[in-house]
């Protein structure tokens, strides 16, 4: 029995969580990868498709624990369950264009020139072998399995498993010729090798092995609801990135945004004398409007004396009740769809567990800077994520994020003071400014792939960011701006002071990165406008 075999034989009979984890880990990123290059590199549709090929591995494990080899089963359901996400795709392009600019910022493309030819095409090519061709195929270059582990896999002598796979990668290589696509075998597999299977975001893996457990559970109808949370569309997966980053951005800057309290105090002193003219015609036409108040009591007297006085009133009445109905439909009309969907509760979970990852990742180097223990890790991490979904629930609640920090925030504050000690917490408050300048470079170097900039243009780079206004870069991270729940025009002027600090941040790296590089950059700024006028548009619905 293979160790595939074994692991789902576990989970089908005692409903072993630990062997599917494992089962999950072996095969997540084969399954990703592929489900990638199907979707045209839409990460959020790639990670969809992952968790529904293994919430039906789970539904279906007994029967698999008889299937005779489970990686071509994954590989061929991959591309079913992509196609149909690719249809309901296209069908909703027509209803949803305003998600066009959704575009993934962590989006990479192949280094090899080869590699962009070959993979619009490789899945279909991959599906016209046969079932043996096609997993001899899969061992040896999309696992980097050994002539002699790909032998073991098959029953076959590694020589025999040799002339497999070199025949599989021969056919192969025909069907690609007739797509246009020309090379050698040795070349094919050298590209395929290198490119085929690109690793699943981190920690990605666990919470694909939790939920498909949970969905394979339950029956088909629950099943369905379970993964609901999966399956949303574009702009629901808008609304709730937007709510994720209001709820996160509100949460963890708010210590650092205490520090900059004094200087805001100071710009509204700075702006009292120009308000103090503003009051002063304010009251001039509060005068204005006394008296025409009482021109229109002495009106509204002489109608009451006029022998159609009962109709008037009834009239005044019926208009009473239109207003209030009106400012009913109007109150029902405002309510916006993150409210509708946070009242579900596996949404609010899926809410809340990827609100949990996205605060990980943006401060896993704080962690190891600080050299937490586990658990002090899993305790800041904790008190993080539960101040951010306070901040939610206020967003759902009142569709505003907090205007400055509040009780929670000062909480917050305290217990990450008595965690982490004095000099740890200083460097928290500190951290919170590099956040936007770290994510610009990670997402550079995920933007490079196998060539990220040097340590020296790292450290130039996050000095060029930090140096640019606070509220202009941290929209990098998904945190939305108080500039977004206001007015089109305010929005408008933000985002072009948004594109104004980006150019002087490639300007001044281009004293040191390399071209390749600085056109790296620009892209990565780009795509973040382009999400933040999406998200803009996501937040702006009281308008």
């Amino acid at each position: 029995m293979t160790e595939d075999a074994e692991l789902i034989s576990r989970y089908a009979a005692d409903g072993s969580e630990a062997a599917f984890a494992e089962l999950t880990r072996r095969h997540v990123d084969l399954v990703y990868s592929a489900a990638l290059r199907l979707v045209n590199g839409n990460v959020h549709s790639a990670q969809d498709v992952t968790q529904q090929v293994f919430t039906e591995v789970a539904r279906q494990a007994k029967r698999l624990a008889r299937h005779p080899a489970l990686l071509g089963w994954l590989y061929t359901t991959t591309r079913l369950m992509a196609l149909r996400v690719n249809r309901t795709e296209q069908r909703r392009k027509a209803r949803e264009q305003e998600a066009d600019t959704m575009n993934e910022l962590l989006h990479n493309d192949g280094p090899s020139a080869d590699w962009n030819q070959l993979r619009p095409v490789l899945e279909d090519a991959m599906h016209e072998l046969d079932d043996q061709d096609r997993h001899a195929v899969l061992l040896r270059y999309f696992q980097n399995k050994s002539l002699n582990e790909v032998g073991a896999a098959l029953n076959l002598t590694e020589n025999a498993a040799r002339m497999r796979v070199e025949r599989a990668l021969d056919k192969l290589r025909g069907k690609l010729t007739r797509r246009g696509v020309t090379t050698t075998a040795s070349a094919l597999g050298a590209v395929m090798a290198v490119n085929a299977v690109q690793a699943a975001p981190a920690g990605f893996a666990a919470t694909i092995s939790t939920a498909a457990v949970a969905g394979g559970a339950v029956q088909a109808a629950t099943l369905i609801a379970a993964t609901k949370t999966i399956a949303m569309t574009t702009m629901q997966k808008t609304i709730v990135t937007a709510a994720l980053a209001a709820a996160v951005g509100t949460g963890i800057y708010a210590v650092h945004q205490n520090s900059q309290l004094t200087a805001q105090i100071q710009a509204l002193q700075q702006a009292q004398t120009p308000l103090t003219a503003q009051i002063q015609q304010l009251e001039q036409e509060r005068d204005q409007a006394t008296s025409q108040l009482a021109a229109v009591l002495k009106e509204n007297a002489r109608l009451k004396s006029n022998p159609n006085a009962t109709e008037l009133l009834t009239l005044r009445g019926e208009v009473g009740t239109l207003r209030q109905r009106t400012a009913a439909d109007q109150a029902d009309a405002s309510r916006s769809g993150l409210a509708k969907m946070m009242g579900d509760p596996a949404m609010k979970e899926f809410v809340r567990l990827a609100q949990l990852e996205k605060i990980k990742s943006m401060f896993a180097d704080l962690v190891k800077e600080l050299k937490l223990t586990p658990d002090q890790a899993d305790q800041f991490y904790q008190l993080i994520n539960d101040n951010a979904s306070k901040h939610l629930d206020r967003l759902t609640a009142t569709g505003q994020t907090s205007s400055g920090p509040d009780n929670a925030d000062e909480e917050l504050g305290n217990q990450l003071h008595a965690l982490l000690g004095d000099a740890g917490f200083a460097r928290f408050q500190e951290y919170g400014g590099e956040i936007p300048a770290r994510t610009t470079v990670s997402l550079l170097n995920a933007q490079l792939g196998d060539n990220p900039i040097s340590a020296g243009q790292n450290a130039r780079l996050l000095q060029v960011i930090k140096a640019e206004p606070y509220h202009l870069t941290q929209g990098i991270t998904g945190a939305p701006d108080q500039a977004f729940l206001g007015s089109q025009a305010d929005i408008d002027t933000f985002l072009q002071q948004v594109t104004e600090s980006n150019q002087r941040i490639l300007q001044q790296a281009g004293g040191f990165l390399a071209p390749d590089q600085l056109a790296a950059l620009n892209t990565v700024l780009a795509k973040a406008i382009d999400a933040r006028k999406l998200q803009a548009a996501a937040l702006i619905q009281k308008h």
